[in-house]
């Protein structure tokens, strides 16, 4: 049986670890992509660079998902994630009647990403394609995967249900961390950690709100990010951040062995969503903080993956988008309990490795793959 993991960037958290998880029980595994991780955070600066890269991922990778599912034989799994939007869609289109399967990974669903990330209307036409490609997707290929049961909940009663439907977390590779399990700190202070991409569909505005008298006492916060939100607070920021440049820092996002040592350094992870993004994502690097041992900090609408995953595991604190002051009492109490805080660290590292491991995820694909093999759906 093979398996192929479609996305027109591969490599890092996009395919690689889950690809290699699926081969460790024995599958025939693949990505198939269009541009490397790396060469995708090369190539985003620049006009040049931003043409060839968007014509890369929109223009050729379409073409070579069309042929890899024309060619795809019988018995083959292609799992085609949302990047692009309508990769799902097309390649259920575009195989053959031979056998093989196209499952339906629904990293962000459309067209709630345009319209809460990218402002476009719901008469938009774009918005009304990538819903007529959603719809589609959940319509003609073998099985629908989703990433949280709020967001499977949303796109079922908005966009119809599949033929079979499963809620498989993102997971992370806890190896990167291995032996590294949480441990009490000699250190004053409670280092805070954002780390990774701050786009549109990602909350900034109550860090500036909460960040804006200064940083509270105790608290050292990092902010190794990039994009619009992360852009925004840099310059809303400043001020704080240059009368107290020991406690706020701003970095780029880190090369792997730097971000590593960042992520174990850090005892708490902010993680941040915007209202109506609950909608649309469950942000990946939630599984990434917690295996490196971070109490984590989500501001995000309560009714949401986010918040359940905290809540589920009492992990960290759900602070509501707006809520400057519950940020403020969450950062005071990281800070005022140290042994409370050293337990839910403890369980977002447990959990991880328990549950959001990419071997503990790629049993629940292995029983996705076994009932479409059995022509179970």
């Amino acid at each position: 049986m093979r398996m192929v993991f479609c996305s027109n960037v591969g490599g890092g958290v996009f395919g690689e670890g889950q690809v290699c998880a699926w081969n460790a029980l024995g599958f025939d595994a693949r990505l198939h992509h269009a541009v490397d991780l790396a060469d995708y955070w090369r190539k985003k600066s620049g006009l040049w660079s931003k043409f060839q890269l968007r014509w890369g991922m929109y223009a050729r990778y379409p073409l070579a998902l069309r042929d890899a599912a024309r060619k795809a034989e019988p018995g083959d799994i292609l799992v085609a994630v949302t990047n692009p939007f309508f990769g799902p869609a097309l390649a259920a289109r575009s195989r053959r009647a031979n056998g093989a399967k196209v499952v339906h990974l629904v990293y962000d669903l459309y067209p709630d990403a345009l319209m809460f990330g990218g402002g476009k209307s719901a008469r938009h036409p774009a918005s009304r394609f990538a819903a007529h490609t959603t719809r589609s997707a959940i319509r003609r290929c073998d099985a629908t995967v989703y990433l949280g049961d709020r967001l499977r909940s949303y796109a079922e009663a908005t966009y119809g249900v599949a033929p079979i439907t499963a809620v498989i977390p993102v997971g992370t590779d806890v190896t990167v961390f291995a032996g590294s399990g949480p441990t009490a700190r000699e250190r004053a202070e409670v280092h805070c950690l954002y780390s990774g991409h701050m786009g549109r569909l990602h909350e900034w505005e109550t860090l500036q709100l909460a960040f804006a008298a200064g940083v509270p006492k105790g608290i050292v916060c990092e902010l190794a990010a990039d994009g619009p939100g992360a852009n925004a607070l840099k310059k809303g920021l400043a001020n704080v951040a240059a009368r107290s440049p020991q406690q706020l820092k701003f970095a780029g996002t880190r090369g792997k062995a730097e971000w590593r040592d960042a992520m174990l350094d850090a005892d708490v992870a902010l993680v941040t969503m915007r209202p109506g993004a609950e909608k649309v994502v469950m942000p990946s690097k939630t599984y990434s903080a917690m295996a490196a041992g971070q109490a984590i900090l989500a501001v995000c609408p309560a009714e949401s993956d986010l918040a359940d995953l905290v809540r589920k595991h009492d992990c960290g604190w759900v602070v509501e988008p707006g809520d400057a002051v519950g940020l403020r009492r969450a950062c005071d109490e990281a800070v005022r309990d140290r042994g409370g805080l050293l337990g839910k660290r403890r369980r977002a590292w447990d959990a991880a490795q328990a549950l959001y491991s990419m071997e503990a995820t790629a049993k629940q694909w292995h029983e996705l793959f076994r009932a479409l093999a059995d022509d179970r759906v």
